[in-house]
């Protein structure tokens, strides 16, 4: 049976086709946005791919790649100077690279030894330096590197001098350099860093991220003290474009500089990557010396600071004895305990302000 004219379905009116067409342009946008979206992906893929693939390799095999962890750290100094530099540098763990200068004249808790102007922590041996540096900024460094300033002088002219963004106008060895960014030789810096000027930290600040900007190749022979000379070189080659800041202080009675807090503990979260550190109190129970800083060489890697150290009533104690202030911190302390090896484990309601564990250290502890 045909159909006549007007027997089949009528032609759609121009609203209706109008309506058609408009969906169809809509259908062809979304289509053509998820094909960006998914060129877009493809492209971040691949080219996080051939980063990782050509990271700088570390001693640990962590070093400059990406990840969810925090920056691995090189407690590094530059020695030399009336006011030379004191500094951590961090790389990896799916961080940016990132630098932090302590200033000159800043005072920080040395374990074992107690407040400590930044100068003689400059003077301390690599590894007694590195503890103190991982203590004031409250992350441990699991490297440490030394070097004098003339040869870092040396290893800047390796690669044919700096550019360094200066803050201010200076007179360097009879030349005017700055501000702004300013071509400098290495004995133009090691001038420039010598002087005794109130403008160190950020002398040292502006000079350091342009040396690792630079990404030299530092040997052993580089280097005066280090740990391990592959670990720092790899940490240094991988800081390029690394963000240098200088710690925040403050002024406390009248003439003591220490650190401001809690805007150093926030400023090296946000550049590392880290967790506030706990904080612990430390007495010397057993009369043993140097006990401080062995104490602090197992605590530190697991998070803790020290803000305090001094001797107990007596050096009497057998056994180690870790308390918690409040329920809060229980599993700080029982972190301290297995950091230590011994110990017995008490809590504590009397809140103290200044600590959030305290350790008295007995004989148990063998170092």
């Amino acid at each position: 049976m045909s159909l006549g004219l007007g027997d089949g379905p009528g032609r759609p009116s121009r609203s209706t086709r109008a309506d058609a067409s408009l969906r169809r342009r809509r259908l062809y946008a979304i289509v053509a946005v998820l094909v960006v979206v998914a060129l877009g992906l493809a492209w971040t893929r691949l080219r996080d791919g051939g980063a990782s693939a050509g990271s700088s390799p570390s001693a640990s095999g962590s070093t400059g790649r990406q990840g969810s962890g925090p920056s691995e750290l090189l407690a590094f100094s530059v020695t030399g100077a009336p006011n030379a530099l004191l500094a951590v540098v961090g790389t990896g763990g799916g961080q940016p690279p990132a630098g932090l200068v302590l200033p000159p004249g800043m005072t920080v808790i040395v374990p074992g030894q107690g407040e400590t102007p930044t100068e003689q922590v400059q003077a301390l041996p690599g590894d007694s330096m590195r503890i103190s540096v991982s203590n004031a900024v409250g992350v441990w460094a699991p490297h440490y590197a030394v070097m004098n300033l003339n040869g870092f002088g040396d290893t800047i002219d390796r690669v044919g001098g700096l550019t360094v963004n200066l803050a201010d106008i200076y007179t360097v060895g009879g030349s005017v350099l700055g501000p702004g960014r300013t071509r400098m030789s290495g004995n133009q810096v090691v001038t420039f860093l010598y002087e005794n000027a109130e403008d160190t930290a950020i002398r040292w600040a502006s000079v350091l991220e342009a040396f690792l900007k630079a990404a030299p190749a530092v040997s052993q022979s580089d280097l005066a003290e280090t740990d391990d000379a592959a670990g720092a070189a790899a940490v240094l080659g991988a800081a390029s474009g690394a963000e240098v800041q200088v710690a925040p202080t403050k002024v406390v009675g009248a003439t003591a500089i220490v650190p401001a807090q809690p805007d150093l503990d926030d400023l090296v979260k946000r550049l590392f990557g880290t967790p506030t550190p706990v904080r612990a109190f430390v007495q010397n129970g057993n009369g043993n010396p140097g006990i401080g800083e062995a104490v602090a060489r197992h605590l530190l890697p697991q998070g803790f600071r020290i803000v305090l150290t001094g001797n107990a009533e007596s050096f009497t104690h057998d056994t180690t004895i870790i308390t918690a202030i409040g329920a809060d911190h229980l599993d700080d302390a029982n972190r301290a305990k297995n950091a230590l090896g011994v110990g017995t484990v008490r809590v504590s309601q009397v809140p103290s302000g200044l600590a959030d564990v305290t350790i008295v250290v007995g004989r148990d502890f063998k170092g």
